[in-house]
């Protein structure tokens, strides 16, 4: 059996509907469970909902307090379901069972109230009980200690748990071992071993310490009251032994990780022997005092360890190499006071999607798992001028809990469906914008005609070349030259042209006589560029999911981040930079400057600036880190040129959409 979900009304910071509904409801998986989310989402108050309801292995006191009731209410409630039960546990648990036709529950609840005694002193009283929906019945202590889970706190002592004491959580462990059970050959001879030991100590204590004590203790009594000290045999038990123990590495000075490690070992050694129950173990801040490769080691560990010995584990976690290490199947990401399974069927990736998030899902872009928003950039330079912008315009991203996830091309649509339901009752609302280029050539960048529009009358036109009436209407759309109607036409059309010559040598030249043609017909038409963008512009932004739920798509128009910025009142700014990384001499970078200044207008101006980045191979990530030192260093002249450009606000807008709007509000 497993604990298959959990119900919330009135815990914490989770309230209850209007209508009386729960408040808040997680499923967990059969296997490996990784609770993430940002600070204060709520992670703890999971984990210790099912604690006060269930117990813990290590017998800690599980108190409701007046700080477990959400707000001003007085009554709280918290619903635990277990399913897949053994047959052996169904006969078990058989009076609180829920029977369906199609499957078994175990239904288990704890209700608590505030009240006021006779006294008029506030007082809680809590009950747990199991069974149908209003037909529930006590739980016994007996039957609710088969359902206790093992659980690790946060910030976790591990070296204090594993010595000798009173507390010894070593001894809690092995006395509840198969091996060591009550009147056991083994227990037996552990306690007569202990005793035999001892005899051996007091024959060694005889000589030198006994006798010398007796030659005191003589001249203390009477000589017809002599006393004899002796040294006796303490009788202990089998858990007191045990209590003396102390479970290390063999190792001087252990450090808190490798102990943390050994604790956990230790408290699952327990766990994996259980029949009855479920065996559930729930550790909090799992990646705690462990460096980054053992918490791969560990959580690899977990993964394979749920599928072989069927232990379920629940984890909390801070660490994106943890997130980002395991299967998306396993995380649970808690957000806006609801808990959004990632696993397939729960979001809109795609089968394939999952497969290459398991490869390409690295720590940086797992840190997403722990935002508040998230901004997705395709490249380098907007990875390094985002934060520099949201900085100058006074939306620090680390002070909105933003993330800012560079993909490294334009794959957005692998990432930003994770964010998106499958689910349109349960919405994540989860704010993303996605930062990207129409990466289209102005016309100026062009010799020739370009950006043609091939209406139904050039179609005809371009058929006859081929020598056929036949028109296929595929061809009628805007193409970006000239080269590119002839390839798509010599596609559809091109079988005629086979077919009435048959040497290689007179097709080609035909061929070649065809895009002259084209190219003739198409010289005067006026391009159709803005029309094009629209067009592009609209598949991207369908394609990227905008205005779905809360993402958003931000576009660079009509070329790249760079060409934008190039078009942009801090062109000039920019320029210098680019002259400053390429030439070391001024005389050269006025000589290039001059060429910019000479352009017919702003477009013209920008292309050419972009197309000597990317002929003189300037790197892009350098321009973008020498530009965002420029923006910075200059924030308060820059700032209102940053809102109000048109051709870089929408990076302004990108920040605040996920910074709460112009106003800032979440």
């Amino acid at each position: 059996m497993y604990l298959h979900s959990l119900r919330l009304w009135n815990w914490r910071k989770f309230g209850v509907e209007l209508d009386g509904k729960y408040g808040f409801e997680i499923e967990f998986n059969n296997g490996l469970n990784i609770i993430v989310g940002e600070n204060d989402a709520g992670k703890t108050a999971i984990i210790d909902a099912i604690k006060t309801v269930l117990s813990t292995n290590n017998q800690d006191t599980n108190w409701v307090t007046e700080q477990d009731f959400h707000q001003e209410s007085t009554k709280l409630k918290i619903e635990c379901i277990f399913r897949s039960l053994s047959d052996e546990e169904e006969a078990y648990f058989y009076e609180w069972l829920t029977i369906y036709p199609d499957r078994t529950d175990l239904r288990v609840i704890m209700e608590a109230e505030i009240y006021e005694d006779i006294n008029k002193q506030k007082k809680i009283k809590k009950t747990i009980k199991a069974g149908p929906e209003n037909l529930e019945k006590s739980l016994e202590d007996t039957v609710r200690q088969l359902l206790s889970v093992t659980y690790l706190k946060p910030l976790r002592d591990a070296s204090t748990e594993l010595s000798p004491g009173k507390r010894s959580r070593i001894a809690q462990v092995v006395k509840n071992l198969s091996d060591f059970t009550e009147d056991s050959s083994e227990q037996k001879q552990i306690i007569e071993s202990f005793k035999t030991a001892f005899d051996k100590l007091k024959k060694v204590l005889e000589v030198p310490v006994l006798k010398k004590i007796e030659l005191t203790v003589d001249q203390f009594f009477e000589d017809n009251n002599k006393k004899v000290p002796e040294i006796l045999n303490k009788e202990m038990s089998f858990v007191e032994i045990l209590r003396k123990l102390e479970l290390n590495l063999g190792e001087v000075g252990t450090g808190l990780g490798s102990s943390n490690l050994l604790f956990m070992a230790v408290e699952l050694l327990l766990l994996s022997e259980e029949a009855i129950g479920p065996k559930i173990a729930m550790i909090e801040e799992v990646e705690a005092h462990i460096h980054p490769q053992a918490q791969l080691r560990i959580i690899k560990h977990f993964e394979e360890n749920s599928k072989d010995t069927g232990i379920q584990y629940i984890f909390t976690s801070h660490s994106p190499i943890l997130a980002s290490s395991i299967s998306l199947e396993s995380i649970i990401f808690i957000y806006n006071k609801q808990a959004f399974p990632m696993k397939k069927g729960h979001t809109k990736l795609k089968s394939d999607d999952y497969e290459f998030l398991e490869r390409f899902l690295d720590a940086t872009k797992a840190n997403m798992f722990f935002a508040q928003g998230v901004i997705f950039v395709e490249g380098d330079a907007e990875n390094l001028l985002l934060p520099a912008i949201a900085e100058v315009i006074e939306r620090p991203l680390h002070r909105y809990g933003i993330s800012l996830i560079n993909v490294g091309n334009s794959a957005f649509k692998r990432y930003t469906s994770i964010f998106l339901r499958s689910d349109e009752s349960k919405l994540m609302e989860f704010p993303v914008s996605i930062i990207t280029d129409l990466d289209l050539k102005p016309v100026e960048y062009y010799n020739g005609p370009c950006y043609l529009n091939i209406n139904e009358s050039l179609n005809h036109t371009i058929a006859r070349f081929y020598g056929t009436d036949e028109i296929k209407n595929e061809l009628e759309r805007i193409y970006v030259t000239t080269k590119d109607v002839f390839n798509k036409s010599k596609t559809l059309y091109g079988h005629k042209i086979k077919e009435k010559f048959t040497e290689e040598d007179e097709q080609k030249q035909k061929f070649k006589e065809i895009e002259n043609q084209i190219e003739g017909l198409l010289k005067e038409l006026t391009p159709e560029f803005d029309k094009y963008i629209e067009e592009v512009q609209g598949a991207i932004k369908t394609n990227y999911f905008n205005s779905i739920e809360k993402t958003k798509v931000f576009i660079s128009k009509p070329w790249t981040l760079e060409h934008s910025i190039a078009m942009s009142k801090l062109g000039v700014a920019f320029e210098d930079i680019l002259l400053e990384i390429k030439y070391i001499q001024q005389p050269n970078r006025d000589k290039q400057k001059q060429l910019w200044i000479n352009c017919p207008d702003s477009n013209s101006r920008a292309t050419a600036v972009y197309r000597f980045l990317l002929e003189k191979e300037i790197s892009k990530a350098i321009v973008a880190q020498k530009f965002a030192k420029y923006l910075v260093d200059n924030k308060t002249s820059i700032k209102e040129i940053l809102l109000e450009d048109p051709s870089i606000k929408h990076l302004v807008e990108a920040i605040y959409h996920v910074t709460g709007g112009e106003d800032g509000a979440s």
